[in-house]
């Protein structure tokens, strides 16, 4: 029975806070055992961004249709919180969708996270430090079947030279390097290697501090792939905000990949 005509689910809160809603995106096809689910999560610099931008609708809608349940995901943003409050959310919606998105036709079993640039260090984090995920009884290999961070030069909070970057991280984690640390997914990942889900991670080869990072995530996890994405004679902000487009394009060798990764996934034991 096809899914195509169910609509969109919008605003459902898991949460108290307004900020802390989701939409779902119901696959266009029933599977057996249920859809595998992606939740989206948009970057902003953990200060701006919105599930209802253009941008994330578009994707949510084009995933959708290749039988995949598609979460998009809000979280409050700085400077109206500070961390760790978006890294909380983050876990809140993981475990609201783990225990919930059955009754929407997805596979609970098969739940992937999908973010670019600051949402790509969001989904990072709450796969390589447990300790969110533990507050709602869960661990990132047992509830990620894989994750899919997307271009971030934030892997490591306290590397990042960029100053346009390190004022972002300054405003919504602070300055001290403990905390700074706590928040990075490359040391988390080294730290705890054997409890990480699945990667596939994709970065654009012009930013070159993004590369360093994603290269360096990469070798700390226990199952990764790094995808570089070329983009001749762009600039770096060119880049980043490409490879983000490059998701909705169904033809692009990146997000060929992306999707073989979830829809060939195994179930999370």
């Amino acid at each position: 029975m096809s899914h195509t005509l169910l609509p969109v689910q919008k605003d459902i809160a898991y949460g108290s806070d307004p900020a802390q809603k989701l939409d779902i995106y119901p696959a266009s096809r029933e599977q057996s055992g249920g859809a595998p689910v992606v939740i989206w999560v948009h970057g902003g610099g953990w200060r701006n961004g919105d599930k209802d931008n253009r941008s994330g609708t578009a994707l949510c809608k084009t995933w959708s249709q290749e039988g995949i349940v598609t979460v998009n995901l809000n979280y409050r943003l700085t400077p109206a919180v500070v961390h760790p409050a978006h890294i909380q959310d983050i876990a809140a919606g993981v475990a609201w969708v783990q225990g919930n998105i059955a009754k929407h036709g997805g596979n609970p079993r098969r739940l992937f996270l999908l973010g670019h640039s600051a949402g790509a260090h969001l989904v990072a984090l709450v796969a390589t430090n447990p300790i969110y995920l533990k507050v709602h009884g869960l661990t990132p290999k047992a509830t990620l079947a894989g994750v899919m961070p997307i271009d971030t030069a934030s892997y490591d909070l306290n590397a990042t030279r960029s100053p346009l970057v390190r004022k972002m991280i300054r405003d919504a984690f602070g300055t001290d390097r403990a905390v700074l640390e706590e928040a990075s997914p490359l040391p988390q990942a080294r730290k705890n290697r054997e409890s990480c889900p699945p990667f596939l991670i994709a970065t654009a080869k012009q930013r070159l501090e993004a590369v360093q990072e994603s290269q360096a995530l990469d070798k700390a996890l226990p199952s990764s792939k790094l995808i570089l994405q070329d983009y001749p004679g762009s600039g770096q902000l060119a880049a980043h905000g490409q490879i983000a487009k490059d998701l909705m394009d169904l033809k692009n060798p990146m997000t060929v990949q992306l999707l073989a990764f979830v829809q060939k996934s195994r179930p999370t034991s």
